[in-house]
């Protein structure tokens, strides 16, 4: 039920489906790694700023340009610009383990990675899923 409840409201856009989307995401989460109340309380702000940085890091290392029109020089440097991102995001990732591992177990903060994709993996199945049905119902209706 959570599951196709977050791919309608990802599928909707927008702020609003953005927030619903996340909202389902710190449901399944919360869900999955059985928070109490009080570590949820303060897991989520300490996830949420997690994620905020992440975000930050990935736009600050956003290519200007496609790389098919780069020049082998820019290609070069844009690799390396892409290595320094993946030092700053492992960077971050140490810094917040480090943090979340005050709040949570060990174990509930390495099934936090598993909670994580199986989320991710229940969205994009979902949305295959209403992709498909929409082909085979435009091809029904062209028939």
């Amino acid at each position: 039920m959570i599951v196709t409840f977050s791919v309608s409201t990802f599928a909707q856009g927008g702020k609003r489906g953005n927030k619903r989307m996340e909202a389902q995401k710190v449901a399944f989460i919360t869900n999955y790694l059985d928070l109490t109340p009080e570590e949820a309380e303060t897991f989520w702000p300490l996830y949420k700023q997690f994620e905020k940085e992440k975000r930050t890091i990935i736009k600050k290392y956003q290519p200007t340009k496609k790389l098919v029109n780069m020049s082998d020089a820019e290609l070069e440097e844009q690799m390396n610009l892409s290595f320094q991102k993946d030092q700053e995001q492992l960077d971050l990732k140490k810094e917040y383990f480090g943090k979340i591992k005050k709040v949570l177990s060990i174990r509930k903060l390495a099934m936090l990675r598993v909670a994580e994709k199986e989320f991710k993996n229940n969205i994009l199945e979902e949305l295959q899923e209403r992709r498909k049905a929409r082909r085979e119902r435009r091809m029904n209706r062209d028939n």
